[in-house]
């Protein structure tokens, strides 16, 4: 059975956007998306444009599977973006139900560059434990008669081809 959207009206959203009236616009403050610009990844930049547009179509709750359908990423990726979203800042999830009440914020320029730091630091410890995973798992190639196949023994000379009878 699906769950209605919940429709609770927030006030704590540091007015980061506003509604012009019946079939407005929202915008996002100019000056934040310049700090944002450098620190976030395309992907977690479609997961906030989602919510911001799930926000201004009056949900105020976050719908993992609603996003994911959106940006065409899975609901770990979208956690993942939304964790990167709520250390620039950006966001603050508050539980609520089943779910989490998402509430925008306006960070400034040194809390934005702190969360940047933050996240690139975690990318970086990532991508080494990636990388020293390949390297103890044995591939294909590394083992048995392949190896013999791909490249001879340097020690034993080359064959040489048969007279021709």
């Amino acid at each position: 059975m699906k769950r209605p959207r919940n429709r609770i009206a927030s006030t704590e959203n540091d007015r980061w956007f506003e509604r012009y009236g019946k079939g407005g616009y929202f915008c996002l403050p100019r000056a934040m998306l310049f700090n944002v610009v450098d620190c976030i990844d395309n992907a977690a930049m479609y997961v906030y444009l989602a919510l911001a547009s799930c926000h201004y179509e009056g949900n105020t709750t976050y719908a993992g599977p609603h996003i994911a359908k959106l940006t065409g990423k899975d609901e770990r990726a979208v956690r993942g973006h939304l964790a990167d979203l709520e250390t620039l800042g950006l966001i603050r999830r508050e539980p609520l139900g089943q779910g989490f009440k998402v509430l925008f914020l306006c960070p400034d320029r040194q809390r934005i560059k702190d969360g940047a730091a933050e996240i690139t630091s975690r990318k970086l410890a990532r991508q080494q434990r990636r990388a020293l995973a390949q390297r103890a798992a044995p591939s294909a190639t590394d083992g048995g008669h392949q190896r013999e196949l791909l490249n001879p023994p340097p020690n034993e000379p080359p064959l040489e081809k048969p007279p021709a009878s």
